[in-house]
């Protein structure tokens, strides 16, 4: 789907009318199947009840019909407010009913009763049997010129109309289906570190596990920007990774992480949810597809603890580590787990490794596979390669750039 903004500037009487009658139908309809009735029988009734064209009753039949039980239609603290007699009932009932929508139909032009015209300067909505009524609309010109193609009747769109508080217009959403083009097999994948103010990633090869590059996205600002300019620089940031990963044919993954309960100080919670990981993922979801990048989000339980094992000789901060670890998790999941179960010991500035007591790996050979000699450690570009399924470390040497983005 894509969600194409638009906006209209005025009030318009008919749409006021179109947009009670809507939003009367709504509840009236939730109620209706709460009963149990069917759907036809719904839609007929509400057809004979309201007098709206028949393609607005199915739009409003398809707003609720997923709805649970015990809803508030308009919000529980609009109903507050007009419960403490903060509104009045006029202004209640002005606030519920301010949405009218339409959905798609390719065999009417796009849309039957929201129709775009003029090359997107206009829109077409039909207020009764046989009427209309027309209404300029601006959509922004980058919007204008890259999904014009796409608005003019040739696929079906879904128009939803909404009115502004201040009552200086509606805005107006425009979302087009789209066939996604299939991403190719990638080459590598980039798993995303997220953290407080900045993003963390590395680049790996699949085959043999060796990294490419390793950066960093800097985005402090989405710690204490407002509402709508924390979710412009989510679309920023979401832009840089993909622009990364089209050019180093890799596939993304973040990782699913719950910042709504965090365990920490009241200040560290604040800079956690201030990325808003949940929102950004999202935008990762449906963006990168469109470009044809593959995306998927996965758990990345233990990557924290297995970067910082692997930061000293990878020579990186434990954020790139972690992200490397997560790359490990994803390709070979068996050498993840089994370096869960490595610690390691730096007091000589010698990695040596050891095997924890219970674990299944105890093989003298494989224990002795884990061990770092003084002449690989000393190279500073020494980095561990994984080998096989739960296979062990070796030291090998490697070139790898860092790089460094800000949003």
């Amino acid at each position: 789907m894509i969600a194409v903004p638009g906006f209209i500037e005025s009030i318009n009487d008919d749409v006021e009318q179109l947009m009670f009658k809507f939003g009367n139908c709504r509840p009236r309809a939730y109620s209706m199947k709460q009963k149990g009735l069917e759907r036809l029988e719904i839609l007929k009734q509400l057809h004979q009840e309201t007098g709206l064209p028949v393609r607005y009753v199915y739009t409003a039949y398809d707003t609720i019909k997923a709805l649970p039980p015990h809803v508030t239609f308009g919000g529980l603290k609009l109903q507050r407010l007009r419960e403490t007699g903060r509104i009045t009932r006029e202004e209640y009932h002005v606030r519920r009913n301010s949405m009218l929508a339409c959905r798609g139909d390719r065999s009417c032009k796009g849309n039957h009763c929201l129709r775009i015209e003029d090359n997107s300067s206009r829109l077409r909505i039909n207020i009764g049997m046989h009427q209309w009524t027309h209404v300029p609309l601006l959509i922004p010109e980058k919007y204008r010129e890259r999904y014009a193609p796409l608005l003019d009747g040739s696929k079906p769109y879904t128009i939803i109309l909404r009115r502004r508080l201040d009552k200086r217009g509606y805005d107006a959403k425009i979302i087009i289906p789209i066939e996604v083009p299939t991403a190719p097999e990638p080459e590598r994948v980039m798993p995303l570190d997220i953290n407080s103010g900045h993003v963390d990633f590395a680049i790996v090869d699949k085959q043999t596990q060796a990294p490419r590059v390793f950066g960093k996205i800097n985005c402090s600002a989405l710690l204490d920007a407002g509402r709508g300019k924390k979710q412009l620089l989510t679309h920023k940031l979401v832009n840089k990774v993909g622009n990364i990963a089209k050019h180093y044919r890799a596939e993304v993954i973040a990782g699913k992480l719950k910042t709504l309960h965090c365990k920490g100080h009241r200040r560290t919670n604040r800079k956690a949810q201030g990325m808003n990981q949940y929102r950004m993922r999202e935008i990762l979801r449906y963006k990168l597809p469109l470009r044809g990048i593959r995306y998927r989000d996965m758990s990345e339980g233990y990557t924290t603890q297995v970067g910082r094992k692997l930061s000293r000789p990878l020579g990186l901060d434990a954020h790139k580590a972690s992200a490397y670890a997560f790359a490990i998790k994803v390709i070979d999941y068996a050498s993840f787990t089994f370096l869960r179960s490595v610690r390691a010991d730096d007091e000589d500035g010698i990695q040596s490794a050891w095997l924890n007591e219970g674990s299944e790996l105890t093989a003298l050979r494989q224990a002795t596979r884990l061990m770092y000699n003084e002449a690989s450690t000393t190279d500073a570009e020494a980095t561990p390669k994984f080998l096989g399924k739960g296979g062990g470390l070796m030291c090998e040497p490697f070139q790898t750039h860092i790089l460094q983005v800000k949003v």
